[in-house]
């Protein structure tokens, strides 16, 4: 009898593991509670999960974990458990969540291999929050509001913040970060991913490689960069002494200020047009505009390449 070849065996285990009976579902259920003190740091660092965190006023801190795995392979569903079931460890100053397994803590199987995991924590206002994700979601909520600042670090995880936080510095690669509520201060880095501030914000700094950067209801400073990604920025008010700061390569840049704004400061750009409705002088060569407000004004200086600028005047 003839030896098959390493590659018919490959391929005849490919074919025996996708037409193997699926193992029944394995689920993770658990629920946990830690003391909670003022300026207590909780930090998590979760890869693929999911994780959903309600800011609300008491003494403790809860979490639940909800895990489920159905998979050609009940090894595989058994080792994606156990490198995906977090581990606890609390001191008076810390809470640290992580994942065993290492840094990756994959799970190699031939056949099919479904997940869903996640973590929802209810966390004081006194609290601090660290969160660190490769692939899982991050979900802020709540009508309490913690004190320091919330750092959250994922790669192409989404950020949703809507309520709980009063600043937010937020890093990822194709993850969006969509804020609904006011912030006193938003910080964002992304490579891909959008960022949208709904609900205001007092100081706002974005920057973006190809993501386009939609802010509303802004009161104070803005400093955008950007490559390929568009900036759109609306104030409610705006006063004296603040800074505009707009600088892209190919995106278009639209602003809108209060009417009444005083601005100084230039508008440049090398092949896009400008348009305003405000106060200024343009030179059509140069492709530029000067805003020469006398007395209290507001800062501007908005450089673009290839990019388009609007500056225009709201009630």
């Amino acid at each position: 009898m003839r030896r098959l070849t390493p590659i018919l065996a490959l391929c005849a285990v490919l074919v025996l593991a996708a037409c193997a009976k699926p193992s029944g579902p394995k689920a993770v259920h658990q629920s946990h509670t830690f003391p909670a003190g003022a300026g207590k740091l909780i930090r998590l660092d979760l890869r693929s999960l999911d994780v959903r965190v309600k800011v609300a006023e008491g003494s403790t801190i809860s979490a639940t974990v909800d895990l489920e795995a159905r998979s050609s392979s009940r090894a595989a569903t058994t080792r994606w458990i156990e490198r995906n079931t977090p581990v606890f460890e609390d001191s008076d100053s810390v809470l640290e969540v992580r994942l065993p397994g290492g840094r990756h803590g994959g799970v190699v199987v031939f056949g099919f291999l479904h997940t869903e995991g996640r973590i929802e924590l209810v966390v004081p206002p006194s609290c601090r929050l660290d969160v660190k994700t490769s692939s899982g979601d991050v979900t802020i909520t709540g009508e309490a509001t913690l004190s320091g600042p919330v750092r959250v670090d994922t790669s192409s995880g989404d950020v949703t913040v809507n309520g709980g936080v009063r600043e937010l510095i937020a890093d990822t690669s194709s993850g969006d970060v969509l804020v609904t509520g006011a912030l006193t201060t938003l910080e964002a880095d992304t490579s891909s991913g959008d960022v949208t501030l709904q609900g205001g914000g007092e100081r706002v700094i974005v920057d973006t490689s190809s993501g386009d950067a939609k802010l509303e209801k802004l009161t104070g400073d803005l400093s955008a960069d950007t490559s390929s990604g568009a900036v759109s920025a609306n104030w409610d008010r705006l006063s004296a002494g603040a800074k505009i700061r707009v600088r892209t390569a190919s995106g278009n840049v639209r602003l809108r200020v209060p009417e009444g704004t005083a601005l100084a400061g230039e508008v440049d750009t090398t092949s896009g047009s400008i348009r305003s409705d405000l106060p200024g002088s343009s030179d059509r060569h140069t492709r530029r505009m000067s805003f020469e407000a006398e007395g209290a004004s507001v800062g501007i200086e908005v450089r673009t390449s290839s990019g388009d600028v609007s500056v225009r005047a709201h009630q």
